[in-house]
Parts: C-alpha cells; sequence; structure tokens
C-alpha cells in the first residue's frame, strides 16, 4: 500500500474515533444536563458533514507529487487549486466553528427551558408555600415535562403550565396538592397523568410512551398489574387501551371505508329489535333517524353539527364490536375496563378520591355529552380520560354465545354512583341509545 493511501486511512480513522469520542460526551452530558433529543441528533449531523470534508482534505494533503516532471496537467493545477482551500487548518477551524454552534444551540435551549436554573429546580411555583420532590422517569427518555397547579374548589387550573425540565427528572421540587403532568416528545403520543404531592414528600413516577405510529396512536399503556376486587382481582397482562372514547368523527371514517358492508366485521346473524336476522338484513335495520345506515343519534349518516369531538353513541354492541375489529382492536374486557380505570382498586375514582370539583372531573346528569379530554382533571392514573361519566362503554362479554353485554362508567345522563363496580347494566347486543359508546383495546404481542 503507498504511503499516501496509509495517511489517508489513517487520517479517517483517527475521525471515527474522534467523533465516536465526542458522541458519547454529547450522551453523558444528556443524561446529566437533561438536553433534548435533537442535541445527539445535532452533532452527529455535524460529525456527518465534516466527514467528506475531512475525507477530501485527507486526499489531497497526502496524495503523491506530480506524476511528471514536465508541465502539470490541468488535472494536476485543479487538485493543487482545491489544495488551498481544503487544508488543515481550514478543516480544524470549520471543526471548532461546528462545535460552538452545537454548544450555542445546546446552550439557549438551556437556558429558555430551565431558565437558567440547571437540572433539577430549586423552587417550581409558590415558592413561599409548602412543597414536595417529584422523581420522573419515562421510557424512552428525553420527554419535556411540564405540571398545572389544580385548585380546590374552584375547579380550574391555577396558571400557565411550569416547565420542570426533560426526563430522567430526580428530585424535583414542586408544590403540594394535585397536579396535572403533561408528558411530551416528538414522535411519540403525548400522556397527561394526575398526581397528589403531600408536603415533604419523595414521590416517583414511572410512565411509558407509545410511539406516534398506527398501533399506538391515541392509547394508552396500562401495565400489567391486579384489578379492583369485584372486577376479579387477580393480575392481567399489560394491554393499550384507547386514550378517551371513539368519537363521531372516528366513526365516521370508520363508516366511509364501507364498515357497515364489510362482512368480516360482523357475525353471521344478528339479533335487532328483539328478533334473530341473517347479516345482512340485519345491519340494514342498525338506521339513525332518517333510514340510513348509522348510529342512532346520527341523521343522514351524518354526525350532528358540532359533535365532531364528542363520543358518538347511538350504536349497539355489534356496531362497537365492529369498529374495534377494523382497528385490529377488541372492546375491553369487564377486568381489563376497570384496571385501567382504577388501577388496583384503592382509589373509588379515576383522579383518587372525591372531590368538590366532580363536575368539573366527571360529566354526570348533564345535558348532554362533553366533547373528549375536556377536562385533564378526570384523568386516571394511566392517562385515559373519561373513565367516569359523559357516555356508559360496552364490554365484551365473557361468553361470546351470550346475547347480552355489559355497559359501565355511567353517562352525561345517569347520577354519579353510576360509577361502581358493583353497577353493571347488561344490555342486549343490539340495543342503542344516546347514552352509551365505548373504546377499543389491543393486545400487546
Amino acid at each position: 500500500m503507498k504511503h499516501s493511501e496509509r495517511g489517508f486511512l489513517s487520517v479517517l480513522g483517527i475521525y471515527a474515533a474522534g467523533s465516536w469520542l465526542i458522541l458519547q460526551v454529547v450522551d453523558v452530558l444528556n443524561q446529566n444536563l437533561g438536553l433534548p433529543p435533537w442535541a445527539f441528533s445535532l452533532a452527529l449531523m455535524l460529525l456527518l458533514v465534516g466527514l467528506p470534508i475531512v475525507g477530501t482534505t485527507a486526499f489531497l494533503q497526502t496524495r503523491g507529487g506530480p506524476r511528471s516532471a514536465g508541465s502539470a496537467s490541468s488535472e494536476d493545477r485543479a487538485g493543487k487549486s482545491a489544495a488551498r482551500w481544503f487544508t488543515w487548518r481550514n478543516a480544524a477551524l470549520g471543526g471548532l466553528a461546528a462545535l460552538a454552534l452545537w454548544g450555542v444551540f445546546a446552550t439557549g435551549w438551556l437556558l429558555s427551558s430551565r431558565d437558567g436554573s440547571g437540572p433539577a429546580q430549586e423552587s417550581v411555583g409558590e415558592s413561599d408555600g409548602p412543597t414536595g420532590r417529584l422523581t420522573l422517569l419515562t421510557r424512552p427518555e428525553g420527554v419535556s415535562v411540564a405540571i398545572r397547579r389544580v385548585v380546590e374548589p374552584q375547579g380550574p387550573l391555577l396558571g400557565e403550565p411550569i416547565a420542570l425540565g426533560i426526563t430522567p427528572l430526580r428530585e424535583a421540587t414542586v408544590p403540594t396538592g394535585e397536579l396535572v403532568i403533561r408528558l411530551e416528545r416528538d414522535g411519540w403520543v403525548p400522556l397527561t397523568l394526575l398526581t397528589r404531592i403531600e408536603e415533604s414528600d419523595d414521590s416517583v413516577i414511572e410512565a411509558s410512551l407509545l410511539q406516534d405510529a398506527p398501533l399506538g396512536r391515541g392509547m394508552v399503556m396500562v401495565p400489567a398489574g391486579p384489578v379492583p376486587p369485584g372486577a376479579g382481582g387477580f393480575p392481567i397482562d399489560a394491554y393499550l387501551l384507547d386514550r378517551h372514547e371513539v368519537t363521531n368523527r372516528q366513526f365516521a371514517v370508520f363508516m366511509a371505508d364501507g364498515g357497515y358492508r364489510t362482512a368480516s366485521l360482523w357475525p353471521d346473524s344478528l339479533t335487532v329489535h328483539g328478533s334473530r336476522s341473517a347479516r345482512a338484513t340485519a345491519v340494514g335495520l342498525l338506521a339513525d333517524s332518517t333510514g340510513a345506515v348509522g348510529p342512532r343519534t346520527w341523521s343522514g349518516s351524518v354526525f350532528p353539527p358540532g359533535s365532531a369531538d364528542h363520543p358518538v353513541t347511538g350504536v349497539s354492541w355489534y356496531e362497537a364490536n365492529a369498529y374495534c375489529q377494523w382497528q385490529g382492536k377488541r372492546l375491553p374486557t369487564f377486568a381489563q375496563w376497570w384496571r385501567a380505570a382504577l388501577g388496583d382498586g384503592e382509589r373509588p375514582y379515576p383522579w383518587g378520591q372525591e372531590s368538590e370539583s366532580l363536575r368539573a372531573r366527571a360529566n354526570f346528569e348533564a345535558t348532554g355529552t362533553r366533547p373528549v379530554e375536556y377536562s385533564p382533571l378526570g384523568t386516571s392514573m394511566f392517562g385515559a380520560f373519561e373513565m367516569a361519566g359523559n357516555a356508559r362503554e360496552w364490554l365484551r362479554p365473557d361468553d361470546e354465545s351470550a346475547v347480552t353485554a355489559p355497559s359501565v362508567g355511567g353517562s352525561w345522563q345517569d347520577p354519579e354512583y353510576t360509577f361502581s363496580i358493583e353497577w353493571k347494566e347488561q344490555l342486549p347486543l343490539g340495543f342503542a341509545n344516546e347514552t352509551t359508546g365505548f373504546r377499543c383495546v389491543r393486545h400487546i404481542e
């Protein structure tokens, strides 16, 4: 191998080793300073841009002299001209400029997002009041954390969101009381959690975000664990649950895709209006107020104006089941639904204990449904909205040959005591009214 070739390869090897070392340093800084996810990506991009520059410089500076003693060829003259630009001095200056650029971006982000307070803030929110400490660990890491404090009995959230930093977040000082936590990262489904911090608490929360991809979009992770007494009590496997009840807008997409006409989504025969009929005949009986196929609360196969983001109601169990299958999902079992709502059952409501602002948390005894995710005050411990009130929800019966299925959770028309494990109403599979909707689950392979 020629000396120039050995020199060229040596330079590339040194550059590769140096790049690896730089990326390790960036990774350490990310873990200790809570840098955003793009910090590592920016460093990698700058190193990749520098590779052809260093490679060209090494080639021009290490190649041999002219090929003849005579006049230099035009190719040689062009090479010498390029070599005046691709010098080690210029390459070093370019590298320093890239390093400075990365440092400016990273420092600017730290100053703007943390107000110069460093990785663990000494004070958040009302510094003259009692505080506790919060450690928040997420999968993946690098998730932005913001909190909003809840005031009672006034109900609404107090003030603007307060940025805590980037996970892993350890022993951040936060105000006591109830906090709404918002977790966000590009490419991942946002997650809203509700927690209560007592004075001098050392609270630890672990949360898993789902990738913003078809399999996890619009869903939350419910980890494996026990279900409340009365719903089985035994541990069940982890699964994904729709973050909110299926909306009119979502159901309209199912209809536009031919959901009512897709035979594989429906049983061979259905019981509608008290009589058993073949699929083709029975599905035609699932009609709205104008006789067009669709939810009973619609008109002309169109949902009411202004209700696109309200839960779809007026659907039978058959329609709910067909929609979930169309999505590659299933209706929840009784145990799955109640674990998502109450965890292991130590709390009486999805958000925790009884509250003076219950009406701000759950839509009971009202005049109609509300848009999904209308209030983060009602989220469950896993980030699911409106498990209590708004619309009752169809579940999967224990026996596949059953002619009825449970509906649970209470609705906008019901009193709050209908949110109870004991309050399980068995309804005919073909029944539909304005209070009953659904959400779906996806099993984790």
